[in-house]
């Protein structure tokens, strides 16, 4: 049988092995025990494990205070019970026991990894691609002050990738074991970068082109890198199932972005350079006429002629002009 000691984070410790049927190992705190774990829970001489004939394991408490756990379920110091594998809780410390007839899982294929062979890359070329948003954005807004305005963007985007990455990096200390810094720096910088360069040309192209379809295109792309970043600094940082992961990295980006509408919501009415915009304004109806030969058109000025001096003759007979004596 092979005895693994695990940490917190399920990673081993210590081993030990023991062959031939009847052979013994004694867990506890003692120096005189085969294989000894400083744990102020456990006793001098815990747990006593005995390799049986037929390759199963007979675990007997050795009447300590706290009790020995098989599979989260509690050994009767009297009798003890047989095993064929499993993990045995002794006090705080977690005993992984594996004997010659466990089912193993079978040899997984070697793929692999592009994040993690490329980490360091991947990290450099986001944060340029980050800092190079940053700048541009400043350059588009107050070309006059660019040199002070780029240095304070930059710090503020090194700033939030820091805290970003910082929060990440302890995440995954805290469960696995590991700050995997690198890993979350490139998961988080090359995301953002595509995103904000993604953004960048989207406002180009709605502007220029005016393709009002880009909009829902564009929130598209967008969620799917959030849901991409979270799932990645998920699997990385975490040991969720794959389930669940991808259901965390689901709802995350949807959390978040509801906190940014709202926000919105309340922050934009009150903006200065806010335009209401009113309904859409269409051209009227036009009446389209025949065009008028020219000829057709002096006959009806000569037609116009003809009736204003018949009405300034009546008109005359009606009211005469006298001359005027002086």
């Amino acid at each position: 049988m092979l005895l693994e000691v695990l940490d917190d984070h399920r990673h081993v410790q210590l081993r030990q092995h023991v062959r031939g049927a009847g052979g013994q190992c004694r867990i506890g705190r003692s120096v005189g025990c085969d294989l000894t774990v400083h744990d102020p829970f456990m006793a001098a001489e815990h747990v006593v494990l005995t390799l049986k004939e037929d390759g199963r394991v007979h675990v007997q408490d050795l009447g300590s205070r706290n009790g020995t756990l098989l599979d989260d379920q509690p050994i009767d110091p009297g009798f003890g019970r047989l095993m064929a594998g499993g993990e045995l809780l002794i006090g705080r410390t977690r005993v992984r026991v594996r004997t010659a007839d466990a089912k193993l899982e079978p040899e997984r294929p070697l793929r692999r990894d592009l994040l993690l062979r490329h980490r360091t890359q991947l990290a450099m070329a986001g944060m340029v691609l980050c800092l190079g948003f940053a700048a541009l954005l400043q350059w588009m807004y107050a070309p006059a002050q660019l040199a002070q305005r780029v240095l304070i963007a930059e710090l503020a985007a090194v700033a939030a990738l820091a805290v970003w990455v910082g929060t990440w990096a302890l995440v995954s200390r805290l469960t696995v074991g590991a700050w995997r810094v690198r890993i979350h720096l490139a998961i988080a910088a090359f995301c953002l970068g595509l995103w904000a360069w993604g953004y960048g040309l989207y406002s180009v192209g709605a502007f220029a082109l005016q393709w009002r379809g880009l909009a829902p295109l564009m929130i598209a792309l967008a969620a799917v890198v959030a849901f991409t970043a979270a799932w990645l600094h998920l699997r990385n940082a975490t040991h969720l199932r794959q389930l669940a992961a991808v259901l965390l990295a689901i709802g995350a980006p949807l959390l978040c972005g509801g906190i940014w509408w709202v926000l919105d919501l309340q922050l934009d009415p009150r903006t200065v350079n806010r335009v209401e915009q009113g309904p859409r304004v269409y051209p009227p109806a036009l009446r389209i006429a025949p065009s008028v030969d020219l000829n057709d058109y002096l006959a009806d000025v000569a037609e116009l002629k003809r009736d204003a001096s018949r009405n300034r003759q009546q008109s005359l007979l009606v009211n005469p002009i006298l001359d005027s004596e002086d």
